[in-house]
């Protein structure tokens, strides 16, 4: 009966023990997160102290949006609703509700990429509100909408010139990512309704959710597929490696559009068939300028559009073949000189400033390409190229 009743007491004891050291494991974890969570939002305000990027107050977003005001709703995204809207200081801005709650990681994601990456080709981040379970980004206005808009929009044209600057200036964004001094930033969803056009058209990438980078010295990161259908790179949905070749793939699907105007895939025939694969079979023996948008009307160089064309196929290749993005602005650029030299009824003076900027220390150095026009409103791109 004593050896019993020792080893049920022994048992009490060990139970007892364990229960002890499962208390202090949960409560010392819940303090990890809680201390894990406070570094966050002191590294977050301690970022956008340094920027222009501020926490506002959701008074100040109500007051800005006119109470989310349905007159000022400009688009939906898949995080929620966009609106228009002007800050006490005059800044016309964007306001992004996010709704649900599993897209807390993307709101995260866009306050600490975007407030101190800055780039002329990049959206700013104005600021940001996460309050009463409700969180807003606020970027700025960019007044002409998105390139997807003026692609597909049966009222609205692009000129031939103002296509290839916004082609430049939204690689030269990408080109600024993927060479950033912190590491390479993947954009993971290049797409024309990610592209915003602002007063004078300048090409501005948007929509960092999905973003991911890469250390230094790393070659690919492991994550699941995310993107956009007919806009993601076939290599990363087979292997699931994120990298820079993926946004180049991205952006040329983009490029493929904004020469032909088209959708990614053209369900209105009896056989589908992807952009990429239609550019393919023209390039080989067809005539090209089936594939030119009938909204250009033939007013455009065929070197220009044939070196593009081929630029765009070379970028949705295989990962291997596929140029570098500064590879494409090189190209870009080409293209834009022969368009702007060739053509006087597109412009009558090109020039090319070199200026050196210093931001974040990165050794970049911004050529701000200018291309007088006598055409109203012509778009003016800045190029950030490597020193």
């Amino acid at each position: 009966m004593l050896t019993t009743g020792l080893w049920v007491l022994a048992c009490s004891l060990f139970l007892l023990a364990i229960i002890a050291l499962i208390s202090l494991w949960l409560f010392s974890r819940s303090r990890r997160k809680l201390k894990s969570s406070e570094q966050v939002n002191v590294s977050q305000e301690s970022v956008c102290e340094e920027s222009t990027c501020k926490k506002m107050s959701i008074k100040d977003i109500y007051a800005a949006t006119d109470n989310l005001s349905p007159l000022n709703f400009i688009g939906q995204g898949i995080a929620g609703k966009v609106y228009k809207g002007v800050l006490a200081n005059g800044w016309h801005v964007a306001v992004k509700h996010i709704i649900k709650d599993e897209d807390a990681e993307t709101f995260m994601r866009e306050v600490t990429s975007l407030s101190h990456v800055k780039h002329p080709n990049l959206v700013t981040l104005r600021g940001y509100c996460e309050e009463e379970d409700e969180r807003f980004l606020v970027y700025e206005l960019c007044v002409n909408g998105n390139l997807s808009e003026w692609l597909f929009g049966k009222d609205k044209t692009l000129s031939w010139v103002q296509r290839l600057q916004i082609a430049l200036g939204s690689a030269c964004g990408l080109w600024f990512l993927h060479i950033y001094p912190g590491g390479c930033i993947v954009h993971r969803d290049i797409k024309p309704t990610n592209i915003l056009l602002g007063v004078n058209f300048e090409a501005k990438l948007s929509d960092f959710g999905l973003s991911k980078v890469i250390d230094k010295g790393v070659s690919h990161v492991s994550s699941e597929v995310r993107g956009t259908f007919g806009y993601v790179d076939p290599e990363y949905r087979q292997n699931h490696r994120v990298n820079a070749a993926g946004d180049v793939y991205s952006f040329g699907i983009v490029l493929l559009q904004i020469l032909s105007g088209k959708r990614v895939i053209n369900m209105n025939v009896r056989r589908p068939m992807s952009l990429d694969k239609m550019a393919k079979v023209l390039t080989k023996g067809g005539d090209i300028s089936e594939f030119a948008d009938p909204k250009l009307r033939g007013e455009y160089p065929i070197e220009a559009f044939d070196l593009t064309l081929k630029l765009a196929i070379a970028c949705t290749g295989h990962k291997q073949q596929r140029p570098s993005m500064e590879q494409v602005v090189t190209t870009l650029e080409e293209a834009l000189k022969i368009s702007t030299t060739d053509h006087e009824s597109y412009a009558v003076e090109a020039g090319i400033r070199t200026v050196r900027r210093g931001d974040h220390g990165s050794g970049l150095i911004a050529r701000l390409f200018v291309v007088q026009s006598g055409i109203p409103d012509e778009a003016t791109s800045f190029l950030s190229l490597k020193q």
